[in-house]
């Protein structure tokens, strides 16, 4: 769509309204929005890219309910919320960085994520090594340091804790089946039972 035409969308559909669709969007969603506003999908994405960019839309809805999205991402993971917005698009890029500091590290829902998802995580770790890991989490760059520290941290932690509790399992068992074997009580058997 040429400029001209996202900028005459924008100016009859969003400008002035703003708050009003931010509202909207957050309280209905996209689909039912695009619906209300009866415009076709190159509209759609003029009018929210404006809203996205110029009056901060996704923040704010992440804001108004951001105990709702701190549980999604903990449960599913930041790729299944850029799917949730529909901002899959490199150009939301900025604007979601900021989206996942807020839930991530302000709510801490990087740390909850790793633990909720451990053995994925583990899994990824021995198969893909680091980096996948780092970009699957969205914790590449040096702004995000402290944050793989912490998670390369966690990691270590799970990777000891299985092996110490499988061979403390293992102990266990050989441990318990020679006491048993020690202390049973033989006893003859004839054809019709015990002597």
């Amino acid at each position: 769509m040429p400029t001209t035409e996202q900028n005459m969308a924008v100016e009859r559909y969003a400008r002035g309204r703003e708050t009003s669709l931010i509202d909207a969007y957050i309280a209905n969603g996209p689909s039912e929005l695009k619906r209300q506003l009866g415009v076709n999908e190159s509209e759609w994405i003029a009018i929210f890219d404006y809203l996205v960019f110029e009056h901060a839309m996704l923040f704010k809805a992440i804001i108004q309910n951001a105990e709702f999205f701190v549980e999604l991402y903990v449960k599913e993971g930041i790729t299944h919320l850029r799917e949730v917005f529909e901002v899959m698009d490199e150009k939301y890029d900025v604007v979601w960085k900021v989206v996942f500091d807020y839930l991530a590290i302000c709510h801490e829902g990087l740390k909850f994520h790793l633990m909720e998802h451990r053995e994925r995580y583990l899994a990824a770790f021995r198969e893909r090594g680091g980096d996948f890991v780092r970009k699957v989490l969205g914790i590449w760059g040096a702004k995000y340091e402290e944050h793989w520290k912490m998670v390369l941290d966690f990691l270590l932690h799970a990777t000891c804790d299985d092996i110490f509790t499988e061979n403390t399992y293992d102990h266990g068992l050989r441990a318990f089946s020679q006491i048993m074997n020690q202390s049973r009580v033989h006893r003859p058997l004839n054809k019709f039972g015990l002597l």
